[in-house]
C-alpha cells in the first residue's frame, strides 16, 4: 500500500527488522491544476469511453501500473475527476463540465469549487480555515495531530497550495479579470440571502409575472421599485448549485449599481 490508501494513520511493518513504519492518512499526491490536465489528456485520447487502468496511466507517461502511478489515479478518484466500472476508468461528469463548459458559465465554476474541496482533508481544512488558509507551519501542525508522516504533510501542502491558487485563476477569469483581488473569494463570503416580508403600498399583480404550474414567483419592494425572482418549484440538487452561483453573480453586478446620495445629487 501506498501512504495514500488508508483513510487513517497505520503502523504497516518495515520490510528491514520488522519496525513499524508510519503512513499518512489519505491525501491527494497531486493537485486538482494537475489531475484536470491529466483528464483532458484522457479525454482527448478516448472520449468519454471506459479503458483499462493500465492504458489510462500511458497516457499520463507512466509505462505501468506501479506506485506512483495508482496514487495518481487514487487522486484522481478523490478530486471526483474518474469515473470507475467493472476495473476501467473514464473521465467522470464533473471533468466532461470542467473540459467542455463555457470557460466563464456558472456550471464550472460550481465544479471547480466542488473538486477542489472534494479530497476530504482538503475540505476538513477549508472547514478548519473558512476565512483563509494559514502559513504553511500552521497547517503542517493541524496535519502533524491527524496523523500525517512529515512528506505526507508537505506533499498535502503543496497540493492544496497550488490547488487553491488554480481555482483562484479560474474564478479570476469567471469574473472577467478586471476585477480586484479581495473579490476572487467574494462568492465564499456573501451571506445567505434573508427571507423578507413583502411590503408595498400598491398592488403588483399587474405588472409582476405570475405563479405557475411548476414555476413559482417571489417579489420585494424597495423605494427604487420591485425585485422579481422566479424558479422553478422543483429543483436537482446541481441545477440549486448553479443558480446559486448565478445568483452571487448578479449580486455582485447589483452592488456596483449602488449609489450614495452625494453620488445621486452630483447627476
Amino acid at each position: 500500500m501506498n501512504e495514500q490508501g488508508g483513510q487513517k494513520a497505520v503502523k504497516p511493518k518495515d520490510d528491514k527488522g520488522g519496525k513499524y513504519k508510519p503512513r499518512s492518512p489519505r491525501y491527494p499526491c497531486i493537485s486538482l491544476r494537475e489531475a484536470i490536465k491529466n483528464a483532458r489528456a484522457l479525454y482527448e485520447k478516448d472520449g468519454r469511453a471506459l479503458v483499462a487502468k493500465e492504458v489510462a496511466v500511458k497516457v499520463w507517461g507512466y509505462n505501468k501500473l506501479h506506485g506512483r502511478s495508482l496514487t495518481v489515479l487514487a487522486a484522481m478518484a478523490q478530486y471526483g475527476l474518474l469515473h470507475y466500472q467493472s476495473g476501467s476508468v473514464g473521465i467522470s461528469d464533473d471533468a466532461f463540465t470542467i473540459i467542455e463548459a463555457p470557460h466563464n458559465s456558472p456550471e464550472r465554476k460550481v465544479t471547480l469549487e466542488r473538486c477542489a474541496k472534494a479530497p476530504t482533508i482538503f475540505d476538513e481544512l477549508y472547514q478548519s480555515y473558512p476565512e483563509r488558509l494559514p502559513s504553511d507551519d500552521a497547517i503542517r501542525w493541524t496535519l502533524k495531530q491527524r496523523g500525517f508522516t512529515d512528506d505526507g504533510a508537505q506533499t498535502t501542502i503543496e497540493c492544496l497550495r497550488d490547488t487553491d491558487m488554480f481555482v483562484k485563476e479560474e474564478l479570476k477569469d469567471y469574473t472577467g479579470g478586471n476585477e480586484v483581488k479581495e473579490e476572487i473569494e467574494e462568492h465564499k463570503e456573501l451571506p445567505p440571502m434573508q427571507t423578507t416580508t413583502l411590503q408595498t403600498t400598491k398592488p403588483l399583480a399587474a405588472i409582476l409575472p405570475q405563479s405557475s404550474g411548476n414555476t413559482a414567483t417571489d417579489s420585494f419592494t424597495l423605494d427604487e421599485g420591485p425585485v422579481v425572482l422566479q424558479y422553478p418549484k422543483v429543483l436537482s440538487p446541481s441545477s440549486f448549485e448553479d443558480f446559486k452561483a448565478w445568483t452571487e453573480l448578479q449580486l455582485r453586478k447589483i452592488q456596483r449599481s449602488i449609489k450614495t446620495g452625494e453620488e445621486k445629487k452630483s447627476e
